[in-house]
């Protein structure tokens, strides 16, 4: 039976096949990713402030000393606040009133001295031998005492930190619902996670899981082709260091950047310590398991990679990601019959799982059964809404069989994708490797180096590059991305 390229069969009705709902889709979710984003990336408003024995809540508006809370009424707290936020800078008393009286235009002097009056007294501070609040007469006021910030009340010091004692459920809620379509990777599913962590975010800005999600959300849009690896990682590696400053002691927060250190960076000795780190704070944290075992294999540690994922799996054993990672690291390992075999167990979970189906494809492809992997490959195409992984698939495999003119239509295919989202430079090597055309895979492979494609990683174990091993030029790929250890 002769197969046919999946979008031949869709040339007259391009919406039939859900092209033009998925470029527009896509077009828009982009626009929001590119527009509204930055502010979920920013470190979250400080909300903790110290000096000296005094501690002061911005977000409550409490003052406490040595863990005490201390009664300050509400115009001696705003002229502290303003106070603490430039410390050691003058603040005019012009700009006082305009802080403490923003809506009136008349002169509040003798208001804003009994307002400093009162917060001295309550500080136990003198204008005549000044420790906080320094006078400079007829300009306004300076704070001169060191202002830190913390992230911890003196009362939680003793180890439970600041944010489990202020949870906020609803973010919690968001948080979660955003675990849930991540795990689901679809590229669907990965928009609406990214849009619950989004919303956790919102809800409490200090949720450093939250945080540490949406991290793993950009990477995996990286992957997906949703952003460029450019963008992608400037946004993951500034919400997943974040992430760890708010809350060191996670897992999930030493895992995210793991994987930014490694799939954006090549820094895959950063990236061993931070997987590290967080198996040894909770080792039966799953997808950390899940990473560490997709870095050990693009090191070419194979035996070591699948003892991860299985501990991962007897974990996490309906995990969709885990099972069809597990069903990846088998084909990367050469034990195709193996990999069918867990892409079926994945497909018994979910029979649409594009993942499961290309991996499957690729299995077979490597076992000599054609027209099975063309089968595979053509589902993956459809099940993921014509993902460029499945293009390129595709017309690999199409090449390989001597059918050259439908290889070229799926060089064309991602031309046409790269119209409206980025599609990596790795894909079109894919498919020169299969057409024999050495030369223009290097070439594709190259600008993939220089635009640090996320797909790099796996230059080492595909068993499709196998063609290319012999060449010089792959060799020095390979150091490029650091894969020489």
């Amino acid at each position: 039976m002769v197969t046919a390229p999946v979008w031949d069969s869709y040339k007259a009705t391009d919406e039939e096949f859900g092209i033009c709902a998925s470029q527009e889709n896509i077009k828009q979710f982009r626009k929001r990713l590119l527009m509204t984003d930055t502010s979920i990336l920013a470190a979250p408003t400080v909300r903790w402030l110290g000096f000296g024995a005094f501690e002061v809540d911005l977000r409550e508006r409490e003052l406490r000393k040595s863990g005490v809370r201390i009664k300050i009424q509400r115009k001696p707290f705003q002229v502290l606040e303003l106070l603490l936020r430039t410390p050691g800078t003058l603040v005019t008393r012009t700009e006082l009133c305009r802080h403490l009286w923003p809506d009136l235009h008349v002169s509040y002097d003798r208001s804003l001295n009994t307002a400093v009056n009162v917060l001295r007294q309550v500080l136990g501070d003198s204008s005549d031998s000044s420790q906080f609040i320094e006078t400079r007469p007829g300009l306004g006021y300076r704070f001169i005492h060191p202002v830190e910030e913390i992230r911890e009340s003196a009362g939680s010091r003793s180890g439970i930190s600041k944010r489990s004692s202020t949870t906020n459920l609803d973010a919690d809620e968001e948080y979660l619902k955003g675990g849930y379509f991540y795990n689901k990777m679809t590229e669907d599913s990965l928009q609406k996670s990214f849009a619950h962590f989004e919303a956790a975010l919102r809800l409490d800005p200090a949720h450093s899981l939250a945080r540490a999600g949406l991290a793993d959300v950009h990477s995996a849009f990286a992957f997906w082709g949703v952003l460029t690896p450019a963008v992608a990682h400037r946004r993951a590696k500034q919400l997943a260091v974040m992430a760890v400053e708010l809350e060191n002691e996670s897992a999930e927060t030493h895992a995210s950047l793991g994987n930014v250190k490694g799939a954006f960076e090549w820094d895959w000795s950063g990236a061993e310590v931070e997987y590290r780190r967080a198996l040894k704070l909770d080792p039966s944290y799953a997808e950390a398991r899940r990473l560490y075992a997709r870095h050990l294999l693009a090191l070419e540690k194979s035996d070591d990679s699948l003892r991860e994922i299985r501990a991962a799996h007897d974990l996490d054993p309906l995990s969709l990601v885990v099972n069809t990672d597990l069903a990846w690291i088998l084909y990367a390992a050469r034990d195709f019959k193996g990999a069918v075999e867990q892409c079926w167990k994945t497909l018994v979970l979910d029979s649409r799982f594009a993942a499961a189906q290309l991996t499957l494809g690729l299995a077979y492809e490597q076992l000599g059964m054609n027209e099975e992997a063309l089968t595979e490959f053509q589902n993956a195409h459809i099940c993921s809404d014509g993902q460029p992984a499945a293009v390129a698939a595709l017309g690999h495999s199409f090449a390989m069989a001597g059918r050259e003119h439908d290889a070229e239509q799926a060089l064309s295919e991602l031309d046409r994708l790269s119209r409206y989202r980025y599609v990596s430079p790795y894909w079109r090597g894919i498919i020169h490797v299969g057409l024999g055309t050495r030369d223009l895979a290097f070439e594709s492979l190259d600008q993939a180096l220089s635009e640090r494609d996320v797909w790099l990683m796996w230059l080492k174990v595909e068993p499709r590059f196998d063609l290319l091993r012999s060449d010089p030029r792959f060799d020095r790929l390979i150091r490029s991305v650091g894969l020489n250890q």
